[in-house]
């Protein structure tokens, strides 16, 4: 187990020190740690900007670039990005989410633990107080926006017949949610069917999240979205990346995930925000196998010729 140094328990929050000796946050309410192994920039770096290889992405990329931060946190994820993309000059336009500014709020104050802040305080502080600020960073300009909403609230009223808010069309989402178990209202079946609805069909876009539970890849699956593994992080061996491109994947799942998928014990969806784990309905196993990423896959596995690892 990590080792833990409680500094502040003020907010709801207190600071964590782990082995590796950075520092992270602690929801009380949540009973969470935020990136809880190797801290929360080795995490950012090696889920969104390593395996995306998001300097090439930018370095070949036209116009403006699009971020949804979905959980703002404690912006660990957002500055992470903004650091590694400030040598490249396209646009960078960064939107966070987030239900509170409190993690943020708390970690502003306590910045010695948290050098990922000290080249953006200014900055920061402009968005929590208020909603935007735009500067250059680097060679980049970029505009952030914070929207202080629940997402799930909000997500209805941008898909909406008559949106009462459009949302850019991102390229990336950092997808930083607390866990299921903890937060199941983040990781249902319509939250990722709204999102991949607010794609553009065009515009290709990578979602990495930390998780590689087989019912949250089920999920992802039947809301429209492509899915693969993604690169380890922490004590985790595997993560997922959704996408609606099949050519930002690397390793797709393939038949012998699907046949691990069938005869898990925790592969049903979460169609409402109650956690739970349960086997695939026959429906959902018909729709799964359907799915256009599967299309000629061996679903018995039997065979090695599949499109990826799974």
């Amino acid at each position: 187990m990590n080792r833990k140094s409680i500094i502040d328990p003020a907010g709801g929050y207190r600071i964590v020190g782990l082995a590796n000796g950075t520092h992270s946050l602690h929801s009380l309410a949540y009973g969470e740690t935020f990136h809880p192994v190797i801290g929360p920039v080795a995490e950012a770096e090696a889920l969104y900007v390593r395996q995306l290889d998001l300097p090439g992405w930018l370095k070949k990329h036209e116009g403006e670039f699009v971020v949804w931060d979905v959980g703002l946190g404690a912006a660990a994820n957002a500055l992470t990005i903004l650091r590694c993309s400030r040598e490249h000059s396209c646009p960078l336009r960064m939107v966070s989410f987030d239900q509170t500014l409190e993690p943020l709020e708390f970690v502003l104050e306590h910045v010695d633990q948290f050098p990922y802040l000290r080249d953006y305080i200014r900055q920061v502080r402009e968005l929590a107080t208020a909603g935007r600020c735009s500067f250059q960073n680097g060679r980049q300009h970029v505009d952030w926006e914070f929207h202080l909403a629940d997402f799930p609230t909000l997500l209805n009223a941008a898909c909406s017949p008559n949106p009462s808010i459009r949302l850019p069309k991102p390229h990336l989402i950092l997808f930083d949610a607390y866990s299921p178990a903890k937060n199941p209202t983040m990781w249902t079946h319509s939250i990722f069917a709204q999102i991949f609805k607010l794609l553009d069909p065009d515009r290709p876009c990578a979602m990495p999240t930390y998780s590689r539970a087989t019912n949250l890849r089920v999920t992802l699956l039947l809301a429209g979205f492509f899915v693969g593994a993604g690169h380890a992080t922490g004590k985790k061996e595997e993560t997922t990346i959704a996408t609606n491109s099949m050519n930002l994947l690397k390793e797709p799942l393939g038949a012998r995930w699907l046949q691990r998928a069938r005869q898990s014990h925790s592969a049903e969806p979460m169609w409402t925000p109650t956690y739970r784990q349960a086997p695939l309905e026959p429906s959902t196993w018909e729709k799964l196998r359907n799915h256009p990423q599967f299309v000629g896959a061996v679903a018995s596995g039997d065979s090695g010729k599949h499109p990826g690892r799974g």
